[in-house]
């Protein structure tokens, strides 16, 4: 196979990622003009020269930064886990009660409509019944555990960037994330998503860690993914975008060792979450396992022109509850089918009006700040001082990732060389993006996405690194 046609898989996936990146960036600039939220960079700006100075100037070992980067992420996270007054509310809620239960004994919660529908959020349960097993029923061990993952997230942060760039650029970034507004919104909240996140990145750090065995590191990377699947069921879109990374370096280099490996990923995974089920099918904790009994959910709520593809409570009232599940699906698919048939132009402006939502409105700050009146959260009078104005920060620095991300996909394209990591991380993302044009969106769902746009702009900071001269002697660059 010629070098062109090499070229051509990774860079048409590139080229794709890059154009998206580019409309999102559309999106965000037009939302953030009509908020008047630019001028927050000036509080944004001067945060990143001071990291991009330490980053550079910081004169420690890999080791002993991810250390470092580790705990500072931990106490960080911790101090706003204890000094925050949060309850569980929605499904944290559920999570939390019924974990007491099973902590007691009482499995009778995975018996249930809700928890035979969604069996998979059975995971939740467990994961932090476990916990208070170890530290007790309280909130703030649980808080804390979740921030010794968030804590894992930001290292591994830095260990994967530096796979697909180098030590100063993955400093940067991983110390951008450690200062990133948004994780602290969900910090305090006991959100299945701490856990999964982490589980997830190690996976994508291990299928890039070559000093590893092939197979091992397959097999460990598949039982990492069913670990976080089994608390938060996205691991099916990191396969997809594993899948193509996958076929394309095989093809590319000529070798079946990425198919392999990948597979063999993929049968550690399935083996390892069918085990996960299987036992608690046997515990007598869900009669399901951790299955999920209604995937047509995500769809149907996904493809609702009228709530816009956000939950809806119409929906769950007239289908969600019909208690046989046989007639849910049926009466199901005929929504979706009627959902998908009001024509191509309403479909397109359906989907553009999700990304606007889903990855340009923003951040919210209700699920770990708001207080809960006549079941309903609403923000404290001094939340409704400062919630705006920390909220156009986050956005000035999710801005600010989102175009050092365009701009190493732009630099990769220029590039010889394409990293198999940035190969990897794009598909997985891309993949992202595609599964929340079509499911139901939240802007808490975009948790794990933005991990990966900061490592993807560990390229991007490598055009703001070749202003030291160091930086370009010993990475070659022309001066």
């Amino acid at each position: 196979m010629s070098t062109i046609n090499k070229d051509t898989l990774n860079k048409t996936l590139i080229i794709l990622l890059t154009a998206f990146t580019a409309y999102l960036l559309y999106l965000n600039f037009l939302y953030s003009a009509y908020n008047s939220v630019f001028i927050y960079a000036l509080l944004v700006l001067p945060v990143v020269l001071i990291i991009y100075l330490v980053s550079y100037k910081l004169n420690i070992s890999p080791l002993v930064f991810f250390t470092v980067i580790f705990l500072l992420a931990f106490i960080s996270k911790g101090l706003v886990a204890i000094t925050s007054d949060t309850i569980p509310i929605s499904d944290f809620n559920t999570f939390y009660n019924c974990a007491i239960k099973l902590n007691k004994g009482d499995k009778s919660f995975g018996h249930g409509f809700y928890f035979t529908s969604f069996a998979y959020q059975t995971g939740p349960v467990i994961y932090y019944a476990m916990i208070m097993k170890l530290f007790g029923t309280g909130l703030l061990p649980l808080k804390l555990v979740n921030c010794f993952f968030m804590a894992g997230s930001n290292s591994l942060i830095y260990l994967i960037a530096r796979k697909i760039s180098n030590d100063y650029t993955a400093r940067f970034v991983s110390l951008l994330y450690l200062l990133y507004p948004a994780p602290y919104f969900l910090t305090p909240v006991l959100t299945n998503q701490h856990f999964a996140a982490c589980m997830f990145m190690l996976s994508i750090y291990l299928l890039l860690e070559t000093r590893i065995n092939f197979a091992i590191r397959s097999v460990a990377a598949g039982i990492f993914l069913s670990f976080g699947n089994a608390v938060r069921p996205i691991g099916v879109v990191i396969l997809g975008g594993v899948m193509i990374w996958a076929v394309a370096q095989s093809i590319i280099e000529k070798k079946l060792l990425r198919i392999v490996a990948s597979a063999i990923m993929i049968a550690a995974y399935f083996l390892m979450s069918f085990t996960f089920s299987t036992i608690v099918k046997k515990a007598d904790i869900n009669p399901e396992g951790l299955s999920n009994n209604y995937p047509l959910w995500k769809f149907v709520v996904g493809f609702n022109y009228e709530s816009k593809g956000t939950f809806s409570y119409s929906d769950q009232n007239e289908i969600f509850y019909i208690q046989d599940f046989n007639e849910r699906n049926e009466v199901s698919k005929k929504v979706i089918k009627e959902r998908i048939s009001i024509g191509p132009r309403k479909i397109l402006d359906l989907i553009n009006t999700k990304q606007k939502i889903m990855w340009s409105y923003f951040d919210t700050m209700k699920w770990g700040f708001y207080e809960k009146k006549n079941n309903h959260l609403v923000a404290s009078d001094i939340m409704k001082k400062y919630e705006f104005r920390i909220l156009k920060i986050e956005k000035m620095y999710y801005i600010f990732a989102f175009i050092l991300m365009l701009a190493g996909l732009c630099l990769t394209l220029k590039q010889k060389k394409i990293y198999t990591g940035v190969v990897l991380i794009s598909s997985i993302i891309a993949c992202y993006f595609a599964a929340h044009a079509l499911i139901e969106i939240q802007v808490r769902y975009r948790y794990f996405a933005i991990m990966l746009v900061f490592v993807l702009a560990a390229k991007g900071s490598e055009l703001l690194m070749s202003g030291f001269h160091e930086y370009r002697k010993k990475y070659k660059l022309s001066t």
